[in-house]
């Protein structure tokens, strides 16, 4: 790991993480804080991370819904448990992808991060793409 401007980037990958690019950390949440179908919040300006386990794996999503800005962290689970229904006006987004689910068409979707789990913790990383010209 190496230091950029106060942001750590992944520049060689760990055993058993594959590295396509460079990875900007965001954060670390416990495995423990969203076990029970939690949702927990990585600040990350400026519109911060949801962080959610999904079928035994963690996902993250952004935490401002697109539609109106309402936090996620603070929705339901739906259904089956992979979709988080805003709480302001109630769309519903996947949590893996991001993909607005319901209502069809009427905002983006929700920008996804790449999570992983190393130990006992979520470690949450935004798999930017550099462009150096």
């Amino acid at each position: 790991m190496e230091a950029c401007g106060g942001a750590f980037l992944i520049l060689s990958p760990a055993p058993g993480f594959p590295l396509e690019r460079p990875l900007k950390w965001i954060g670390t949440v416990s495995k423990e804080a969203v076990a029970d179908g939690g949702f927990a919040r990585l600040a990350y300006p400026p519109f911060d991370v949801l962080v959610a386990i999904v079928d035994g794996e963690p996902v993250a999503i952004e935490d401002a819904c697109n539609h109106a800005g309402a936090s996620l962290v603070e929705g339901d689970r739906t259904g089956d448990g992979r979709c988080v229904a805003c709480p302001l006006h109630g769309y519903i987004f996947n949590l893996r992808t991001g993909a607005l689910v319901e209502p069809k068409g009427l905002c983006g979707p929700q920008r996804a991060y790449r999570a992983e789990l190393i130990g006992d913790e979520i470690v949450v990383f935004d798999d930017f793409e550099l462009t150096l010209l």
